[in-house]
């Protein structure tokens, strides 16, 4: 029997469902589903850490155990003790002789799952399931090409080291500022980066200094290319070529490419978000996060804005699909040839995870079924990916010189 454990209830229902883990077991409020040789059950997201600063004995908020430098231990979090026990006994179950890591594919499920598998004390081999969509196609390739665990050690290292780092200066900054300050105060790793970057750029505001300047403008919207820094100087100019005849001296055309957009990193995708529809940074990673165990957006958290060269023919898969929603678009991007250049289709950019796509089942997308966000979520990266594919934008960006009275303005 092998026993996978997914970070959500959501996920591990389609995963039982691919494999053919049919039977639900019931264990009071909890149960997980079997069958097929399989044990599917469910986190629910961290469900262990490494505590607070009265788990190592600091209860008091004192300035002279500062900085506090423990040596970090795993503890269950509070509410979640049944799950735990739960887990516990599968995993420790003499029946089981694997357990397959289905967690979300990052640091962060990396370290939900080892910080469980470590906090019960299982011992038994690990598989991971390494997937950045939960389609059944994803799904079933995903359990056919199983990693062995130790391929992501660095990346639970790697996540592990920015839970304590963030613990070091979150929790002991926090405190210091607090008690100096006599106020409560929150601080923290990426917290105090930002606000100094807010900081600096408003110092910079405030001292910048405004100097106005003027330019005459002809009848015909053309602008004198000089400026002036006197309201005198430009109106004399203006005087000599009041009643006068302008005349083209010159023109150059020259074509211009604007390059459409890249595909959607998180970052990316949370900056047009909160530009459009001001949702917060968490917001964005919520909807897409929802949307992504629904199976319509591949797996949000990531860096990256390109795609693999594997991925080529789901991608003419998912413009079709995408037919429903701007079938238009779809016709014309098809006929034409979807641009799968370097600046969409590029290996060597991506680290994890590839760019936030939509799925081979969006067709199946119906709004009704939507909360606001995330219906403006799934828009915003259709609407990217479309662009994406597209051809540039070519036009033609023309110079007029004009002269009166032999000058030229």
């Amino acid at each position: 029997m092998k026993l996978i454990l997914a970070e959500k209830p959501l996920m591990a229902m389609n995963i039982a469902y691919c494999i053919g883990a049919t039977e639900t077991v019931s264990e009071g409020k909890r149960f997980y589903r079997q069958g097929n040789g399989y044990i599917v059950t469910n986190a629910l997201g961290h469900l262990v850490g490494i505590g607070v600063p009265e788990d190592y004995g600091y209860k008091k908020w004192s300035l002279k155990d500062l900085p506090m430098i423990p040596d970090f231990k795993l503890f269950a979090l509070n509410g979640y003790g049944t799950q735990i026990k739960m887990l516990k006994e599968l995993m420790n179950r003499e029946d089981v002789t694997e357990i397959i890591n289905a967690c979300d594919a990052g640091r962060e499920g990396e370290c939900i799952f080892r910080y469980i598998y470590e906090y019960v004390g299982c011992k038994k081999p690990v598989k991971r399931l390494w997937i950045s969509s939960l389609t059944d196609d994803a799904i079933r390739d995903g359990m056919n090409n199983l990693l062995d665990s130790s391929e992501l050690d660095n990346i639970y290292v790697a996540g592990f080291a920015r839970a304590k780092s963030d613990w070091l200066f979150g929790i002991n900054l926090s405190r210091y500022f607090s008690l100096i300050s006599g106020q409560h105060h929150k601080s923290g790793r990426v917290k105090n980066a930002v606000l100094n970057i807010i900081a600096d750029r408003e110092a910079q505001i405030l001292a910048f200094e405004k100097k106005p300047y003027y330019k005459v403008v002809l009848d015909n919207g053309a602008e004198c290319s000089r400026t002036f820094n006197s309201r005198e100087e430009a109106e004399a100019v203006a005087e000599k070529c009041r009643g006068k005849n302008a005349v083209v001296s010159s023109v150059i055309a020259e074509e211009k490419i604007e390059n459409r957009p890249l595909l959607h990193s998180l970052t990316s995708l949370q900056r047009e978000a909160n530009e459009l529809y001001s949702m917060t940074a968490a917001a964005t990673l919520n909807a897409a996060q929802s949307l992504y165990e629904k199976k319509l957006l591949t797996y949000p958290r990531t860096d990256s804005n390109c795609i693999s060269e594997d991925m080529k023919p789901l991608v003419i898969s998912i413009v079709k699909c995408l037919a429903g929603y701007d079938k238009n678009r779809t016709d014309k991007l098809l006929s034409q040839g979807l641009n799968l250049d370097k600046r969409v289709v590029n290996n060597s950019k991506i680290t994890d995870h590839h760019a936030i796509i939509p799925t081979n089942l969006i067709g199946r997308l119906k709004e009704t079924e939507f909360s606001e966000p995330e219906k403006r979520i799934v828009g915003l990266v259709i609407e990217r990916f479309l662009s994406a594919l597209d051809k540039p934008y070519t036009y033609l960006e023309k110079r007029y010189d004009f002269e009166v009275e032999g000058r030229l303005l």
